[in-house]
């Protein structure tokens, strides 16, 4: 019974795991918003 337990417990660890690191990797695909890129070629600018 207990066995049982900590392999059901596992199961559920590696798939909230795996959930969020598709979830993030998701989220790192999504373009920029405008504001961010003109905001960062602002930095570039003050840079030079």
């Amino acid at each position: 019974m207990s066995t049982a337990v900590w392999i059901v417990i596992a199961v559920f660890a590696i798939g909230t795991i795996a959930g969020g690191l598709l979830r993030i990797r998701a989220w790192l695909q999504k373009p920029a918003p405008p504001e961010i890129i003109e905001a960062a070629h602002r930095d570039d600018d003050e840079d030079d």
